[in-house]
This record gives C-alpha cells, sequence and structure tokens, in this order.
C-alpha cells in the first residue's frame, strides 16, 4: 500500500488544478452575459450554502459507507456538472450547476480524511497533509495561469474549452480513486442490511446514521476553533470572491496576467504548506496550536491592511506573499487543532464540519463582496475581509493569554 499516500496526493492537485482552470473565470464570464456584482457573489453564496449542508452530511456518510465509494461517486458528479457549466449560456442554468457542486465537490475533505486510513502514525499524518496542501496547492496556481491564457487567446470558445478539460480530470480523478485499496467500514457504522434493498433506502437509512454521528460529537469542545475557521474564512471568501474584478479595475490587468498574480499566492502558499513541519520545529511547546494560530491572524491581518492600501500592483503582489504564507499555514494549523481534539471514529464527521464552517461564511461574503462592489465600488470591497480578520486576531490574542494560564 506504499502507493496510496502519493495517490491521494495526486488526486488532490488534479482536483485543484482544474478547479484552478474555470473558477477564476467564472466571475468575468458571468459578467459578459449580463450579470452584476450581485449576480457573481450569489454564484458563490449558493456554492458555499450547499457546501455548508453536505460538509458533514458527506463526510459522516463517508465515515459509514466507505471514504473510497463516496470519493468515487462525487467525482463522478462533479464530472457531469463541469461539463454542463462550461457548455451553458444561461445564468440560471450555472446558478444550479453551481449549487450541485456545492453539495458533491468535497474531494479535498475525503482526501484528507482517508488519509489516517493509510498512515497511522499521527506526526506522520501533519507531514502528509502539508505536503498534500503544497503539492495541490501546486495545482491552484497552474490552474489560473492556463486558464486566463486560454481564455486570452480563444475569447469565444475558450471556457467551454475548458468546462470540457476540468469535466475530464474529474473523469481521471474517479478512475485513479477506484485504485485506491479498500479500507473496512466498522461494523458498528455500517447501515443495516434490512434497509438496504433499494437505492432510495439505502441513501435515507446513511442519511438518518449521519445525523445520529453529528448528535454523539461534544461540538463544545470545537466552538472556539470553528469561531476561528469562520473568521478566516469569511475574510478569504471575501477577497477570493473580488480579487480578479479589483485586480482589472483597479490595476485594468487582463485575465492572463491576473492568473500570474494569483500563482504568485499559490505558489507561495504551497511552499508554505510543503514547510509546515519545518514550521512546527519553532513551536515545540505550542501543544495547542494557540500560539501559532494568534501568529498566523497577526500576519495575515496585517498584510491584508497592506493590500487594502495598495497603490500599486507591484506592492499588491509584494503583500500577497505574508497573506499567503498565513493562510496556507492557519488552515492547517485549525485541522490539526480539530484533529487534537477528535477521536478516529468522528473524524469524518468533523472535518465535514470545519467545512461547512468555513462555508457558512462563504454563503455570507460573496454577497457582502458584490454589494459592496455594486453600490460603494470595487475598490472597497477587500475592507470587511480586513475587519473580519482584525475580529480574528483579538479573540486569538486572548484565548491563547487564556490557554497558556492553564498551561
Amino acid at each position: 500500500m506504499s502507493y496510496t499516500i502519493p495517490l491521494l496526493k495526486f488526486v488532490a492537485f488534479l482536483d485543484l488544478l482544474a478547479v484552478g482552470l474555470i473558477v477564476p473565470l467564472i466571475p468575468n464570464h458571468v459578467r459578459q452575459m449580463g450579470g452584476n456584482h450581485i449576480y457573481i457573489g450569489l454564484l458563490g453564496s449558493i456554492y458555499a450554502g450547499f457546501q455548508l449542508g453536505s460538509g458533514p452530511l458527506i463526510g459522516s456518510l463517508s465515515d459509514i459507507r466507505g471514504r473510497k465509494e463516496i470519493l468515487i461517486l462525487t467525482l463522478l458528479v462533479c464530472s457531469i456538472a463541469y461539463l454542463i457549466l462550461g457548455l451553458t449560456n444561461s445564468i440560471a442554468v450555472i446558478l444550479i450547476v453551481r449549487a450541485v457542486l456545492g453539495l458533491f465537490k468535497q474531494t479535498q475533505l475525503l482526501t484528507k480524511a482517508l488519509v489516517p486510513d493509510f498512515e497511522k502514525n499521527e506526526r506522520k499524518q501533519s507531514n502528509i497533509y502539508g505536503k498534500m496542501a503544497a503539492i495541490s496547492g501546486m495545482g491552484i496556481t497552474l490552474g489560473p495561469v492556463i486558464g486566463g491564457h486560454i481564455v486570452e487567446d480563444y475569447p469565444i470558445h475558450g471556457f467551454s474549452f475548458i468546462g470540457g478539460v476540468v469535466s475530464i480530470c474529474f473523469l481521471i480523478n474517479a478512475g485513479l480513486a477506484m485504485l485506491l485499496p479498500n479500507v473496512n467500514t466498522p461494523a458498528k457504522r455500517k447501515p443495516d442490511k434490512s434497509s438496504s434493498q433499494n437505492v432510495f433506502s439505502t441513501l435515507l437509512s446513511c442519511t438518518k446514521q449521519s445525523f445520529v454521528e453529528l448528535s454523539k460529537v461534544k461540538w463544545s469542545k470545537y466552538w472556539t476553533i470553528f469561531m476561528f475557521q469562520a473568521s478566516n474564512s469569511f475574510a478569504m471568501g471575501v477577497y477570493y470572491s473580488s480579487y480578479a474584478l479589483y485586480l482589472k479595475t483597479q490595476f485594468g490587468l487582463t485575465p492572463k496576467h491576473i492568473g500570474y498574480v494569483v500563482s504568485v499566492q499559490g505558489v507561495i502558499g504551497a511552499l508554505s504548506s510543503f514547510l509546515i513541519g519545518y514550521i512546527n520545529s519553532f513551536y515545540g511547546h505550542d501543544e495547542g496550536y494557540t500560539l501559532r494560530n494568534y501568529h498566523v491572524f497577526l500576519l495575515t491581518t496585517l498584510s491584508l491592511l497592506g493590500i487594502c492600501l495598495s497603490f500599486n500592483v507591484i506592492m499588491y503582489s509584494i503583500l500577497l506573499i505574508p497573506l499567503a504564507i498565513g493562510n496556507a499555514v492557519g488552515r492547517l494549523v485549525t485541522l490539526e487543532m480539530v484533529l487534537k481534539r477528535s477521536h478516529g471514529d468522528h473524524r469524518g464527521t468533523l472535518i465535514g464540519a470545519s467545512n461547512s464552517v468555513r462555508s457558512l461564511s462563504g454563503v455570507v461574503a460573496p454577497i457582502i463582496a458584490g454589494m459592496v462592489g455594486e453600490f460603494l465600488g470595487v475598490e472597497y470591497v477587500l475592507y470587511p475581509s480586513f475587519l473580519s480578520l482584525l475580529v480574528g486576531l483579538i479573540i486569538s490574542y486572548q484565548y491563547k493569554n487564556r490557554h497558556m494560564k492553564f498551561d
């Protein structure tokens, strides 16, 4: 089973490469179809809204039915959805497809949940998560550059072509997932066979068990961590839903050059994730990850403030470096905080809940960004992002001090 971890890393890489190809292009594509800033924000909110509900449900279903099987199913559905996204000329259809993708696009969740099935050493798991984030980060780095070049060179049919390529990528990923070894699901978590006579009853049984598993989790242990995730996710949600239009409006960048700017952030984020083991070596006594969490918020808050005040694209790009470092490390830190407090039986459920916290913020963030851009101007869309990080910084400082008193 020595090939399983590299295979999971490649699945995560190809997933984000495909997403990076098309997602940064959607706002401009919708604008060309006649949509305004609020429509663009609605696209992000619909996706995040369905991610909110599907995160813990898909995670819990993967605990019950098997992570490999659920991963294959979601990849096949996403393949069909992205093909439709590339071919349609209707904003209404795009909204529906984004809802479907929000419901089923849980590749990163499932690949992370699969890691402990094949690697039992907790220290090695941390390094694997870092390397997986780094490798998949390279995908999100290359995707916008390739997609930007294609759309700029072929403005009429470029988006449709990219939709087809993304669909094929997800189909390939489904084939690769089939190569993963089967992992036995604990008997106590298998759905009752008497209720599995048809597809509907099986789905209903699994859904009921998913809610039972959700009720077993002691959520009070995790609310502070989820709050940190919400603060950071709202900030990044506002930023990522706005950066393409922000760069185009404020600095006059083309899709190709926007891809390069995004790639700078992707490279730095991937490198930071790859070096997470080295970064953690400086925090030997920070067992609760509270000091690391505070430093992440400090770094991201200051860098985003600088980005809001940037007067040219060079200054903007330079300040992306600390923002990318803080965002990449922060996602891994909060993941480790959740896993450190969890038990193996609820791992998929908790990772799904973590994703749902991010999605809850993501429901609000694009709408806020769209409204600010529509009524105040694109130049102001990043300020809500800064304010969210500032709140997270204050709370993380208090949480760090309180935690240190008990150590």
